[in-house]
């Protein structure tokens, strides 16, 4: 009893010391749309500094061990797959500064006496990272890291003096594979608190997400702990979920009976319909969406009142929901709250079941969306299979102020651009120029890719535009893979507002390009080692047939049989040795069968 009493005052000491936090926030978006943002928060213990942590507590040990072999002082892991409608749904969650590229995305700072131990080191994070998420980490090389961009700064002070390593995999698919072991690393393991509604079948059926992961150490006079921060924000198509959910996993027409139809048209009548885009009237829970409630709360959840001025208001609550006057929100039990641009938010509660109704007539009443500060829009030029160009276009939707921006690019190394070629002009001025510095690191073939960070100014009411030309390569033939003929993806973009207070701060991402370069016809060389291997097989049995085998002539044969009848007599004696033998066994096979 004394030992169990032990362990059970090191839990609750390890509880109090390592803190845990959840939190959903749920947002009504134009045309049908909810985004569902999921937030947890947790840490180790204390210790004098991030490399003297022993015990983990909650913290997942696996994630400590991975960063503390590898020496990474900061480490950022972001998924994301779809596209953000930024005209529908204004910016980003959070200033887009948990919100990542299409595919996969890893920066972190690194320890290192010089450049070529940190670098030895990256390596060995994220192939680590690759085995513990089930991504294809294991493949950013040389080719596809930058050293030392201005885009990303330090969340920890204590890292601006360590070596700062980025890359990206665009091609990555982001599937359940990555979720479940992003929901393994929290305390409850999605069995309670929100992290319960983490399924993979209702995240995934989504019009856009993304997962991100920061490892962060924090240090205080009281001593240093490593923090871990995890973020999901997912943009779910109400209408599309509950067909889903109504015994309709594949969506089908509507009948003639249920279509919704406007009758403002003039041509409006019992035979022409012209359908609305949005039902106007719709009702749905919680558990519609995400196929379950949340069963309870997470019993871990511990967080002292000074780290909770790091969520922001209401950060004592689970689950908040924004709704305006044409909304409202009912809870078991008939508890029914409504208000006006303002939310709702509700704790829970242990041993508890929590679900959450929203009832509407209007769903085009949301709650008001803030505007992304800037705009930017990539896309590829020319054709042909030899030459092409890349076209930026970055807006500034303000009428009164200027704004700073510092846009970053990689591309691959078969791109081969021509920095001479780069034009810039923005609309409205005739001699302005907004480049006000330009970092370029060329590529080199196999080795790196192109690297080009600029800091632009773009005038209020205005759009710049940057262009540039590049040569496409022709790979070797196991450097296209198997799907050559879809193209080759090129990262995102990654645009961040310079600005003074973290409060107007923005970073947004474009996205991916899909680049088609000259491609052979992989059937040839099928066609000609099928051809090559037939010939090689005729020779080879027509050279092996005359080296082995043995000619005499007919006379020969002839003289030597000449005594036995001659060649065809001794042919007949063998037929006739033959006969008899078959004959022998029929006869003994006979007499076995009558003996039986």
């Amino acid at each position: 009893m004394t030992g169990l009493r032990i362990i059970f005052v090191c839990l609750v000491q390890a509880l109090l010391v390592c803190g845990y936090y959840e939190k959903l926030d749920l947002r009504p978006l134009p045309r049908n749309a909810l985004l569902a943002s999921f937030s947890f928060s947790l840490s180790s213990e204390l210790a004098p500094s991030v490399r003297d942590i022993t015990h983990y507590g909650i913290f997942p040990r696996s994630v400590g061990q991975i960063i503390k072999s590898a020496h990474a002082h900061e480490v950022h892991l972001r998924f994301a797959q779809g596209w953000w409608d930024a005209s529908e749904w204004g910016s980003l969650p959070e200033q887009g500064e948990f919100a990542g590229g299409t595919g996969v995305e890893v920066w972190a700072w690194m320890e290192g006496s010089e450049l070529a131990e940190a670098e030895r080191r990256w390596y060995e994070l994220v192939n680590a990272l690759s085995g513990l998420f089930c991504a294809s980490l294991n493949f950013v090389d040389s080719t596809r890291t930058t050293i030392n961009p201005l885009s990303f700064s330090p969340s920890s002070p204590s890292s601006s003096d360590k070596f700062l390593f980025h890359g990206s995999l665009p091609r990555e698919t982001v599937c359940t594979e990555n979720l479940t072991p992003f929901v393994k690393l929290l305390p409850c393991k999605g069995r309670a608190g929100i992290s319960s509604l983490l399924d993979g079948h209702k995240i995934f059926d989504s019009k856009w997400q993304s997962m991100s992961l920061d490892f962060i150490p924090e240090c205080t006079y009281r001593g240093c702990r490593l923090g871990m921060s995890q973020k999901i924000n997912v943009v779910l198509d109400v209408l599309r979920s509950l067909e889903r959910q109504n015994h309709a996993p594949v969506p089908i027409p509507r009948p003639v009976e249920r279509l919704m139809c406007d009758e403002s048209k003039q041509y409006h009548s019992s035979e022409k319909c012209f359908p609305l885009p949005t039902a106007p009237t719709v009702k749905y829970k919680i558990s519609d969406l995400f196929g379950k409630s949340v069963n309870s709360k997470c019993a871990l959840e511990q967080v002292d009142d000074t780290e909770l001025n790091e969520f922001g208001e209401n950060a004592g609550y689970n689950i908040c929901a924004h709704i305006t006057g044409a909304w409202s929100l009912s809870r078991q039990g008939g508890t029914v709250l409504s208000s006006y641009d303002t939310r709702a938010c509700f704790s829970l509660v242990e041993n508890e079941e929590f679900n959450l109704s929203f009832d509407t007539d209007n769903t085009s009443s949301v709650s008001p969306i803030s505007h992304a500060p800037v705009h930017i829009q990539r896309s590829m030029t020319g054709r042909g299979q030899q030459h092409g160009g890349i076209q930026t276009i970055i807006r500034n939707p303000s009428s009164s102020s200027d704004i700073s921006v510092i846009y970053y690019e990689v591309l691959p190394w078969y791109m081969k651009p021509y920095l001479s070629s780069m034009t810039t002009h923005v609309s409205g001025y005739s001699s302005f120029d907004p480049v006000q510095k330009i970092l370029y690191k060329p590529f080199l073939e196999r080795v790196r890719g192109t690297y080009l960070e600029m800091i632009l100014t773009i005038p209020a009411a205005s759009s710049l535009t940057i262009s540039y030309d590049f040569d496409k390569t022709l790979l070797y033939l196991a450097e296209y893979p198997p799907d050559a003929n879809r193209g080759f993806d090129v990262s995102p973009g990654i645009l961040r507002v310079i600005s003074s207070s973290p409060e107007d701060a923005y970073v947004m991402r474009t996205s991916s390009l899909l680049l088609a370069l000259p491609t052979p016809d992989f059937s040839m060389p099928y066609n000609v080692i099928i051809l090559t291997s037939t010939v090689m097989a005729l020779v080879f049995g027509t050279v092996f047939n005359i080296l082995v085998r043995r000619f005499v002539y007919e006379e020969d044969i002839e003289r030597e049989y000449r005594g036995r009848g001659g060649f065809k007599g001794r042919l007949k004696e063998l037929f006739k040795r033959k006969k008899s033998a078959n004959e022998d066994d029929k006869k003994a096979k006979k007499i076995e069968g009558t003996t039986t």
